[in-house]
């Protein structure tokens, strides 16, 4: 006997597809960032200064004041540096949270489509709220 799978609504497959690529696309976004600040000689911020001070203890208050930024950095901090391997990596980091977004509305239109309008809705207002957090997290 046999058990058969049920098959995987399409909604899913889309959401697990843009999800799968972002992924990918993040994740060489940000092992190229890393390599290219590793490789960098003239940077804002040096990531031997980084590593070197997190491992000697100190805090990160001190870290960064006693750093060429004298002040923790912030999101337009990274928008200024982007041709920096860290903000590359940064970027790489936030593309990958960030296609959250995109993907939860392609799977809610399919979800739309299959006569499921509560979990439609549903991934509508979790969408907007993956896109508005992350601003609303920076302008407060």
């Amino acid at each position: 006997m046999i058990k058969r799978r049920p098959p995987v609504p399409i909604s899913g497959v889309v959401y697990g597809e843009i999800i799968y690529w972002c992924t990918c696309l993040s994740a060489l976004l940000v092992v190229g960032g890393t390599i290219r600040s590793f490789l960098e000689t003239d940077t804002v911020m040096p990531v031997g200064y980084l590593i070197n001070s997190v491992f000697e203890g100190r805090s990160v208050e001190e870290i960064w004041a006693t750093s060429a930024l004298k002040s923790p950095p912030d999101a337009l901090t990274y928008l200024s540096l982007l041709h920096n391997g860290e903000a590359l990596t940064v970027a790489g980091i936030a593309f990958g949270v960030l296609s959250v977004a995109p993907a939860v509305f392609f799977s809610a239109a399919y979800l739309w489509r299959s006569k499921n309008e509560f979990l439609a809705v549903t991934a509508m207002v979790s969408g907007a709220f993956a896109i508005v957090t992350p601003f609303v997290y920076f302008l407060f």
